[in-house]
């Protein structure tokens, strides 16, 4: 294998640094039947907490209402009405907590909910995640960013090279940058058969992670991440973006699976209920370290250790990407070409 083992120190994507994204968050002006829209106008239709934003493919557009019309409107996802202290909610209810760098949902636990604050306060408020265009940048891998046909972000993160799409559910993902004119396509969609009769029968897969690196470190450039998958759903379920430090080469026999954590329980009659939960990846590999590195790699590693970060085994397989944290570790000084063993843990 002999594939650089590398490790991407994120930088955090907040307010100051999302400059746009194609997913709502705020409320919107809802729609009217009598109005007639423009090109681009965006209306919202709500049902309780809930508004359905639309945007308009046509000018023009007068009486076509948004949730029957996909000619005329295009479904851009739902957004939640802001919480209210003076407001009774009902159970179940949803609504939005949004501030500077808070993006939060949270559902009501209690009927005759007023004047309870959402945060803080578990037993009248469950936190449910954060809000759906902030889901790809809250490190939470399996809460994922959703929209109709396409996902597309554009952030200005400052010094970074390298950037890591996580739990993606699409047909392709581009990353383009302004300033260097770097863009990258690649391909999400994998049809990995082993007959004939797999590849007729067996639907391709349009998921999974990739990694764009190479990317010019330029501090005031904008940086757009898409992911495209017409007619179906395009999901983000992490973006990662930060600077790639190599520690070695990856060695062969290198293995990766999972920390499953779904529950059994068996009763007396021999009855077995499985509840099915997310898992963890799990990976352990040897890196050789080059000869005089030896030091320095094990003052990277433990600076890093106990550090929530994106791992790189090969970037030749999707399988070695993942986000989490160092377990155990070694570094050896040796002549007889010795490896350093690397545990990473990974985080659902």
């Amino acid at each position: 294998m002999s594939a650089d083992f590398r490790m991407i120190r994120p930088v955090a994507v907040t307010d100051v640094r999302l400059i746009s994204s194609t997913v709502p968050e705020a409320l919107v002006t809802e729609y009217a039947g009598g109005t007639t829209y423009a090109l681009g106008d965006i209306r919202g239709v709500t049902t309780g907490t809930a508004q359905v934003v639309y945007q308009s493919l046509q000018a023009s557009n007068t009486g076509h209402a948004p949730a029957s019309s996909p000619t005329w409107w295009k479904l851009m996802g739902t957004v939640y009405v802001p919480y209210s202290a003076g407001t009774n909610y009902a159970l179940g209810v949803v609504v939005s907590n949004i501030g500077a760098d808070v993006h939060e949902l949270y559902e009501s636990q209690i009927a005759g909910n007023l004047g309870q604050p959402v945060a803080n306060n578990p037993t009248k408020w469950l936190r449910r995640s954060s809000t759906n265009r902030w889901n790809m940048f809250d490190k939470a891998i399996n809460s994922q960013t959703v929209a109709p046909n396409s996902v597309s972000v554009v952030i200005r993160p400052g010094l970074v090279n390298t950037i890591t799409l996580l739990n993606v559910e699409g047909a392709s993902a581009t990353v383009s940058q302004t300033v260097s004119g770097y863009s990258v396509t690649k391909s999400l969609v994998r049809h990995e058969v082993l007959s004939w009769y797999d590849f007729y029968y067996e639907e391709p897969i349009r998921s999974g992670d990739v990694v764009f690196d190479g990317i010019p470190p330029y501090a005031a450039a904008d940086i757009t991440v898409t992911v495209d998958n017409a007619g179906l759903d395009a999901a983000i379920g992490g973006c990662f973006v930060g600077k790639s430090r190599t520690i070695g080469l990856t060695q062969w026999e290198l293995t990766v699976g999972v920390l499953s954590y779904s529950t059994t329980t068996t009763d007396t009659f021999g009855n077995t209920t499985m509840v099915k939960r997310a898992n963890a990846k799990r990976m352990n590999f040897d890196v050789r370290i080059p000869e005089g590195f030896e030091s320095e790699a094990f003052r990277l590693l433990t600076e890093y250790t106990d550090v929530e970060m994106v791992f790189i085994a090969s970037s030749d397989y999707s399988m070695t990407i993942a986000y989490g944290y160092l377990g155990q570790w070694e570094v050896p000084i040796s002549n007889s070409g010795r490896a350093a063993p690397i545990e990473v843990r990974g985080l659902i």
